[in-house]
C-alpha cells in the first residue's frame, strides 16, 4: 500500500510539472489537464488509492498553485470523480475503443464545468479550439495504454 501510495505522489508531482508546459500548435492550447488525467487513471488502475476528498484536495492544490479561482478545479475534479465512479464498471468492462469514448466523456465534461465557472465571473468565451484538449487527452491516454502498467484490465 506504501509503495502504491509512493507511486501515486510521484506521478502527481511529475503530472504537475508538465502540466506547466503549454502545448501551442497554431495559436491553440493543446495541453490536456495532466493533473485529472492522473487522478482518472489512479481511480481506475486502484479504486482504493483515490477517493472524492483525494480528488478534491489535489484539485485545491492546484488552484493555489495556479493562482486561479479558489475552488475551480476542486468542483471540476469532484465532479469528475463522480462522473468516474459512475462509468466505472462500463468502461472496465468495455473494449479499447468505448473506453476512450467515456475517457473523453470525462474531460469533455470536466471542461465543460470549467468553462461555465470561467464565464460566470466574465471571462471570455475561449472559442471552439478549447475542445482539443479533451481529444488531446484522449490520444495520450491512447498512447499510454499501449504500456502493461497503463493497462486497466482487471
Amino acid at each position: 500500500m506504501i509503495k502504491k501510495n509512493k507511486l501515486f505522489f510521484i506521478s502527481l508531482i511529475i503530472a504537475s510539472m508538465i502540466n506547466l508546459i503549454h502545448i501551442n500548435i497554431f495559436n491553440t492550447d493543446l495541453t490536456p489537464d495532466f493533473i485529472l488525467l492522473t487522478l482518472i487513471f489512479w481511480f481506475f488502475k486502484n479504486p482504493n488509492t483515490v477517493s472524492i476528498s483525494t480528488f478534491w484536495l489535489v484539485g485545491l492544490i492546484t488552484d493555489i498553485f495556479i493562482g486561479d479561482l479558489l475552488g475551480q478545479h476542486a468542483l471540476t475534479y469532484a465532479s469528475c470523480y463522480f462522473i468516474a465512479q459512475y462509468f466505472i464498471n462500463k468502461i472496465m468492462l468495455n473494449n479499447k475503443h468505448q473506453k476512450l469514448l467515456y475517457i473523453f466523456l470525462i474531460f469533455l465534461s470536466a471542461q465543460i464545468i470549467m468553462l461555465i465557472i470561467n464565464l460566470t465571473h466574465d471571462l471570455h468565451y475561449p472559442g471552439l479550439s478549447y475542445y482539443l484538449q479533451s481529444i488531446t487527452a484522449v490520444f495520450i491516454w491512447h498512447a499510454l495504454s499501449k504500456f502493461r502498467f497503463f493497462k486497466l484490465d482487471r
